[in-house]
This record gives structure tokens, C-alpha cells and sequence, in this order.
């Protein structure tokens, strides 16, 4: 009788090691996992500060929203000052996942000694744990690094499902607390490039271009007065599905000497909506200058933003006729002598700009 209590304890023993190097999958609290409590007889922590001690971050990048078909580097910290042992397991799932839901993307440990994966069947899920040497912390704190695959053709909200278990290591059950927490991010139906807008004699020229749509239905190009308050300018199909560079035009005819705000709505076929960014357009303050000549007061007037720092006459025969002497506020005094048709240059900066005018 002793010999099969001895025995007993060994296995409990060795069963709570066990999970304490690789939980079996499936503990995280997502629709149709258990948790932790089930063996660490306790109820989980839903809230308080220790439990926001518990961080999900995309590295280099927001966790709200990322690109599919994608390798994103995460961070998942805990810290409680009352353990030194940590364990965790976490899965990610569509944002409307039930019990029989598969997972999305793919978890990788990477080249991690902290942190491994294992998997279910039914459903197809797979996991992320926390290795023997992954529990361990460092002034009550874990941190454990690992890569979320995102699908090639996934579009929508997908939620993080993780579990953390801070143990007392006394190699029991009994005694370890266990936190639940989800975090979640949208999978980007388009891979945005880059985005810009030229000025035109039509009006504004938008372009744009994407790596990657995912049932892409059509652009809508938003224009505002104010940056606040947007209107549709009009609209582009989109590619459906598409893995190589799809460019983008569309010109919007309106004044291109004053400020616009740009932004282009991407729709699905399903109805999900993306933004771009905003893209401010302001007018070239190096656009050539308007020109006039006041002949009752003899002077040439220069409209620009800049001031011109020098001015130049030339006869049509391409010789120089006179150089023009500043009177401050970009007004130049004529000579009474000037008079017929003459080529004028004006310096602004770096950048000359030429007129005939009449004077």
C-alpha cells in the first residue's frame, strides 16, 4: 500500500513538472478551451493591477491593426512582486470564434529557448507555451518573444487569448493564481505602399498603390476642407485578390492653390471598411510667380510666398537689358526709359522663373 501511495505522489509530481515545462494545448480560456483553474484549483482573475500587469505588443508596430500575410514579432510580459516562477499559454482566433473554430495565422517560437508551440485537431488550433526555462523571473518580471503569422487571405478582427499562471513552485497545484486575458487586433485587408498628390493644370492628381488585397472591392477617395470632416471625391475598383503591386490614379478636379486632406476608404466585398492614412496637400510655394508691371508708378510687382533676390531684364535678342533694384516686399523699381516687350527672370531661392511682359 505504501509502494502504490509512493507511486502516486511520484506521478502527481512529475504531472504538475510537467505542465510547469509544456501545458497540454487548449487551457487559455477561449471558446472551447478550459483554463488553468481546472488543475491549479483556483478561479481565474478577470481584473485588478496585477492582472493589467499582464501586456500583449506588436514590436516595432501597433497591435491594432496588422497586414496579412505578414511575420509580426510579439511580447507577451507579466509581473507580480509576489512570484519568481511564471507559465503561460495563449492562442489567437477569429474574432467571432466559437468551440469548433480554427485558428488564425500561425504562432512560431522562433529562435526562442522560452517559449514553444504545440496544437490541436479538432479544432485546428494552435497554441504557444512557455518552455522550463521560459518560467523563470527576473525581479518579478517574464517576458517571453515569439512570431504571429498572419494568413494570406484573412481579412476582420482576430482576438489574443492568454493565460497566465503564477505559481508559488512548490511543485503542487494548490497555492498559484491564474489570469485571463484577450487582446485584439484587425488583420488589414490591404497592404497600404505609399501615397501622394501632384499638382495638375486639371486639378490634383492622387496616387496610390498596394502590395497585397484581400477581397478588395473598390477605393473611395475622401477629400475635406478642414481635415475633420470628409466627403467622397469619388471612386476606383479594386483588384478582388491580389498578392503583386497594384498602382493607382484619380484626379480630383478642384483648386489646387489651397489646402486639401486626402484619405481613401477600402471596402470589401463583404462590407468591412480601411482607411489609409491622411494625406495633407498644400500648394507648391515654389510655383512661379504672378508678374505685373505698374507703369504709372514704374514698378514690377511679384506675387510669391518668397522673395525674389534678384530680378534680370533681357531684350528679345537674349542680351541682358538691366538688372532691377529691390524696394523691399518683392516691388522693383522701373527705369522711365524701359519701354516695349522684354524677357524677365526672376531668382526665388534656387529656382529662376521667365515672363515676356510689356512695359
Amino acid at each position: 500500500m505504501k509502494a502504490i501511495l509512493l507511486f502516486m505522489g511520484l506521478f502527481i509530481s512529475l504531472s504538475v513538472y510537467t505542465y510547469q515545462s509544456m501545458p497540454s494545448p487548449g487551457y487559455t480560456g477561449a471558446p472551447g478551451n478550459s483554463n488553468c483553474s481546472s488543475c491549479h484549483s483556483c478561479t481565474p482573475i478577470t481584473s485588478g493591477s496585477v492582472w493589467n500587469n499582464i501586456s500583449l505588443t506588436r514590436v516595432g508596430g501597433s497591435l491594432a491593426s496588422i497586414t496579412a500575410n505578414s511575420s509580426n514579432p510579439m511580447n507577451l510580459s507579466f509581473t507580480s512582486s509576489t512570484s519568481t516562477k511564471f507559465g503561460f499559454q495563449l492562442c489567437v482566433l477569429p474574432s467571432s470564434a466559437t468551440s469548433t473554430t480554427a485558428s488564425v495565422g500561425t504562432l512560431s517560437a522562433g529562435i526562442s529557448t522560452l517559449v514553444q508551440t504545440g496544437s490541436t485537431t479538432t479544432p485546428a488550433r494552435n497554441y504557444l507555451n512557455h518552455t522550463s526555462a521560459g518560467t523563470a523571473a527576473n525581479s518579478g518580471t517574464a517576458s517571453w518573444n515569439f512570431n504571429w503569422i498572419t494568413p494570406v487571405a484573412y481579412s476582420g478582427g482576430a482576438t489574443f487569448y492568454v493565460v497566465i499562471n503564477e505559481t508559488d513552485d512548490n511543485s503542487s497545484s494548490s497555492g498559484d493564481q491564474i489570469y485571463l486575458k484577450t487582446f485584439s487586433t484587425t488583420v488589414l485587408p490591404v497592404r497600404w505602399l505609399d501615397f501622394s498628390a501632384h499638382e495638375t493644370e486639371e486639378g490634383i492628381l492622387l496616387k496610390w498603390s498596394t502590395a497585397l488585397e484581400i477581397n478588395n472591392k473598390v477605393f473611395e477617395v475622401e477629400r475635406s476642407e478642414n481635415g475633420v470632416d470628409f466627403e467622397t471625391a469619388g471612386s476606383l475598383n479594386g483588384k478582388g485578390n491580389s498578392s503583386s503591386i497594384s498602382s493607382y490614379r484619380f484626379l480630383d478636379e478642384v483648386n489646387a492653390a489651397r489646402t486639401w486632406y486626402y484619405r481613401i476608404k477600402q471596402i470589401d466585398f463583404d462590407g468591412k471598411e480601411d482607411y489609409s492614412r491622411v494625406l495633407v496637400y498644400a500648394p507648391n510655394k515654389l510655383q512661379a510667380p504672378v508678374m505685373f508691371a505698374n507703369t504709372d508708378q514704374n514698378q514690377l510687382l511679384i506675387q510669391s510666398e518668397e522673395i525674389a533676390s534678384a530680378v534680370t531684364v533681357y531684350a528679345l535678342t537674349g542680351n541682358v537689358a538691366l538688372k532691377l533694384d529691390s524696394k523691399g516686399n518683392n516691388t522693383f523699381e522701373l527705369p522711365q526709359q524701359l519701354r516695349g516687350v522684354y524677357l524677365v527672370a526672376v531668382q526665388i531661392g534656387s529656382n529662376s522663373y521667365f515672363k515676356k511682359m510689356l512695359f
